[in-house]
């Protein structure tokens, strides 16, 4: 019995000072099963960023707080205020969220994308909202939101 106590409390100890890494592995490890176990796909933990890969090879990514660099991403120009919140990426679509944006810089963003999205074109300007949806001549759709300092772009390829 104590044989068992002690090589317990040195297993504890090690666990302990090995730090976040070890937990956060495990924690890592224990997320990427229930995801798996929940959508039958696989699914990668790394950092903050969450990859799900189904059977056809696409993959649907969350996390990450850096401007997207995927093809998608290279149809809109980079949104340079506030901090991005989350990015959500599969092949089709993109959605960045960011925080702590002023309306001036969103109705600046605005006007650039109406050059580029001529087509479809949604506009909603009032004092608490902003709401913009275009349409490329590639048929990319893009829409943003803006509400309370917090800002939504969306886009999707309607090609896919």
């Amino acid at each position: 019995m104590k044989k068992l106590f002690i090589t317990l409390l040195t297993f504890g100890m090690l666990i302990g000072f090995s730090g976040c890494s070890t937990k956060e592995k495990i924690n890592n490890k224990i997320t990427e099963e229930i995801i798996e176990k929940s959508t039958g796909n696989e699914a990668d933990i790394k950092g903050d960023t969450i990859i799900i890969k189904n059977e056809d090879g696409e993959t649907l990514t969350f996390g990450h707080d850096e401007w997207p660099t995927s093809q998608l991403a290279k149809n809109i120009p980079e949104f340079k205020d506030g901090t991005i919140n989350s990015v959500m990426e599969s092949n089709d679509t993109l959605v960045i969220t960011l925080e702590s944006v002023e309306k001036e810089d969103v109705l600046s963003y605005w006007e650039t994308l109406k050059k580029d999205f001529p087509k479809e074109v949604y506009e909603m300007n009032s004092e608490d909202f902003i709401s913009f949806t275009g349409t490329n001549n590639h048929d990319i759709t893009v829409s943003v939101s803006y509400m309370d300092n917090a800002l939504s772009i969306s886009v999707i390829d309607l090609n896919e």
